[in-house]
């Protein structure tokens, strides 16, 4: 899709804030089907206000919204949303097939799920690599297993966004190099957006990043240099792997 093109995501101008505290200011960025954003930036800097305006959870002070040039709760049905604290009782006896049929809930018809929607859930858990795993407890499995359960949930509708709000926080190395390896695969067919403060391991996988710290920095390109740092955080950036520091930018003609 180029940029010509109608964007699947477009912010103009919002602005939002909770309690007269302005929380986001003046924020305008397109996002075109099939990226993968990824939208970092410190703490309470609006990254998961600014998540929830897309998804029509909240409603913008000014400014507008649009998702497939509509407002975003007419089209609900397209999005699939990972919330950064899934409220499920681990000590309850739920299965894993229990929790993907969860997202099912909006399109049952009936008390009972189907076998369309059952069906639906085994071919999200097969995409996320979790077949086999449906009778076990969630409580059972591995923070990176959990949180794979979690999305194959959000993808039981077959939506066209899939967003996730740090789904990696509570994962390991290796559950999260999983994880972003199945985002790639699912970002061949599906816009994905990302927050997130993995930068290391992140910036392998995107191709665009919005820096969130009350306004917007949004760069078209998967990239992730000292300037967006410095422009979303507002202080020096260390990252540390191992117990080294790494440095994930890239050298650039007169820089260090």
């Amino acid at each position: 899709m180029s940029k010509t093109d109608e964007p699947v995501i477009s912010v103009e101008n919002l602005f939002f804030s909770y309690n007269r505290t302005p929380v986001l200011e003046d924020v305008t960025f397109r996002v075109e089907e099939k990226e993968f954003l990824a939208i970092i930036g410190p703490n309470g800097g609006g990254k998961s206000t600014l998540v929830k305006l897309i998804l029509g959870l909240l409603k913008p002070d000014s400014g507008k919204i649009r998702a497939f040039g509509k407002a975003p709760e007419k089209v609900s049905h397209r999005f699939g949303y990972v919330p950064q604290d899934v409220a499920i009782n681990r000590a309850f006896p739920i299965t894993v097939m229990d929790v993907v049929l969860m997202g099912r809930l909006r399109h049952r018809k009936r008390n009972r799920f189907t076998a369309r929607d059952r069906q639906a859930a085994a071919h999200a858990l097969e995409i996320i690599g979790m077949a086999g795993y449906e009778k076990r407890k969630i409580d059972d499995l591995s923070e990176g297993q959990r949180e794979r359960v979690f999305i194959a949930r959000a993808l039981t509708t077959d939506p066209d966004i899939l967003i996730l709000d740090e789904p990696t926080a509570s994962v390991d190395t290796g559950g999260r190099t999983e994880l972003y390896s199945i985002l790639r695969d699912l970002n061949l067919t599906k816009t994905i957006i990302i927050v997130s403060h993995d930068l290391m391991v992140m910036s392998s996988y995107v191709t665009a990043v919005a820096c969130v710290n009350r306004r917007v920095h949004y760069h078209d390109e998967g990239e992730i240099t000292q300037d967006m740092i410095d422009m979303g955080y507002q202080c020096p950036v260390e990252l540390i792997a191992h117990g080294q520091p790494h440095r994930i930018l890239k050298t650039h003609e007169g820089g260090p």
